[in-house]
């Protein structure tokens, strides 16, 4: 692992529960993942979103890439796309809520001012 998004306690509990499995190195694999050909679609699932963002490695990405990441993931939750709707269907557990998608809209739109301070002071 070469470095976690920094998050408040709070957004790490919710990235880890609605997105992880498909977007980081911690993917919790369900049996259904070792019977083909589901396995077959559920890796490819997996790489794709380790390719969009992964937040294992997010301290590898460069500054503009973190900052087109986080647009990505704050796009992607305001259409309500991701999670996607037949994981939330085999992974309940998965759904956010209203307020925790407020949440983590909150400090994405926080992390994207930050990001562009930081990038202007370079």
């Amino acid at each position: 692992m070469r470095g976690e998004l920094p998050a408040p306690p709070e957004v790490a509990v919710l990235l880890r529960r609605a997105c992880y499995d498909c977007h980081s190195n911690e993917t919790q694999w369900p049996w259904y993942s070792r019977v083909a050909p589901l396995s077959w679609l559920v890796a490819h699932d997996v790489d794709r979103g380790r390719q969009e963002v992964n937040f294992s490695e997010w301290t590898s990405y460069l500054p503009v890439t973190r900052k087109r990441k986080l647009q990505w993931i704050e796009r992607v939750l305001h259409e309500q796309v991701m999670p996607p709707r037949l994981y939330r269907l085999v992974h309940p557990d998965a759904r956010l809520t209203e307020q925790e998608i407020t949440r983590l809209e909150h400090w994405l739109q926080e992390q994207l001012v930050v990001g562009q301070t930081v990038q202007s002071q370079e």
